[in-house]
């Protein structure tokens, strides 16, 4: 048997079902105009689903609602990479909140989450996505067993009481 006949094939497989169990995270916003924002270093494509926490009646904060993009790149908001100063990519979502709100997204086909208001456990895959203030924003960590992978930073613009401890932990 001939392997190099075949590796064409081995090859586009493994890049394929790697590429499709990526799963990535960024804030969900919605504005003052009610409409709803994905910010996230990950390129969306056209109604890739998208898990959002959202705000019950009471307040509380649950997980998760799936929603999608249409996929079309905004320009870019004033979330940053706080870790590796990639560009953060923004994208109108279906999901539309009732009053202004700032949650965690975890993108991908293969997610599945469990958790609180302001931390989520991607099951099977070792990572955390969490939330916290600072004096004057709100910063989203994701961590890979144990490693910081995703530092992003939205700004308020107005002072807040700070939540954070130390960055990933």
């Amino acid at each position: 048997m001939d392997i190099k006949k075949f590796l064409p094939i081995i090859l586009v497989t493994l890049s394929c079902s790697s590429f499709a169990s990526e799963i990535g995270e960024g804030f969900v916003q919605r504005n003052a105009e009610g409409e709803t924002y994905l910010y996230t270093t990950q390129t969306i494509k056209k109604n890739e689903k998208i898990l959002v926490q959202y705000p019950k009646e009471n307040g509380d904060i649950e997980c998760c609602k799936v929603t999608s993009s249409d996929g079309k790149l905004l320009p870019q908001g004033e979330v940053t990479d706080e870790l590796n100063g990639r560009d953060v990519h923004v994208y109108k979502l279906k999901l539309r909140y009732t009053k202004p709100f700032i949650g965690i997204a975890v993108i991908g086909t293969g997610a599945s989450v469990a958790g609180s208001a302001t931390e989520l456990e991607i099951k099977n895959r070792n990572t955390s996505v969490k939330t916290c203030l600072s004096q004057e924003g709100v910063h989203l960590f994701s961590t890979k067993t144990g490693d910081l992978k995703t530092h992003l930073y939205l700004p308020l613009g107005y002072d807040v009481e700070p939540t954070c401890d130390s960055p990933g932990k």
